[in-house]
């Protein structure tokens, strides 16, 4: 293996071992954020180092065909402690205040949702049902005040219905007595 295909090598995992930090940096600040459970952590941290060590072994197949030497981990090791020393605080402070910008416009968003969209609809249903429950309660007055018209036009007419009723069921229960005592009659006489 060539000397320049070396020192790519080296550049490259260190790089890797860069973004590696970036990573882990980037891991905890949410990780730390979320609150989560002790499985669920242990869990994400396997994720995250087996992760990492698939993206830096695809990155070495891809710069020296996977072979793997010393200097690879040196290159590693490295990046990972030039960007701790270096960018990491500042890295740090910028994942916060992504979040918290994150956080803002998800405010912002929800806010002008709830103003241009929730809050009409509500107030449209609001009014409808207003107007639907008014409409009704005038249809059920007018209904309620007709029917004591109309019930009391036609006091004099129930009570004449009543009186009729009861007419035609004595002459329809007479008649129905005076049919059995006929057709029964019949029966015992010729016995």
């Amino acid at each position: 293996m060539s000397i320049a295909v070396q020192l790519q090598t080296v550049l490259a995992m260190s790089v890797c071992g860069a973004l590696m930090g970036m990573g882990y940096d980037t891991y905890h600040v949410f990780a730390g954020k979320g609150r989560l459970p002790a499985w669920v952590t242990f869990f994400l941290d396997i994720l995250f180092w087996a992760g990492s060590m698939g993206v830096v072994f695809w990155v070495l197949v891809r710069v020296n065909d996977g072979v793997v030497r010393f200097p690879i981990f040196i290159g590693m090791l490295l990046g990972a402690w030039v960007y701790f020393i270096i960018g990491s605080k500042k890295y740090v402070q910028f994942l916060y205040a992504v979040i918290k910008f994150l956080r803002w416009l998800y405010r912002t968003i929800v806010l002008i949702i709830n103003t241009l969209i929730v809050r009409p609809i509500l107030l449209l249903y609001k009014l409808v049902f207003m107007l639907v429950t008014f409409l009704m309660t005038i249809v059920l007055t007018i209904f309620g005040y007709g029917w004591r018209i109309i019930r009391t036009l036609m006091s004099p007419f129930v009570r004449w219905g009543q009186q009729l009723g009861k007419n035609l069921y004595r002459k329809w229960a007479g008649f129905w007595r005076n049919w059995k005592k006929w057709l029964f009659s019949g029966k015992k006489q010729k016995k």
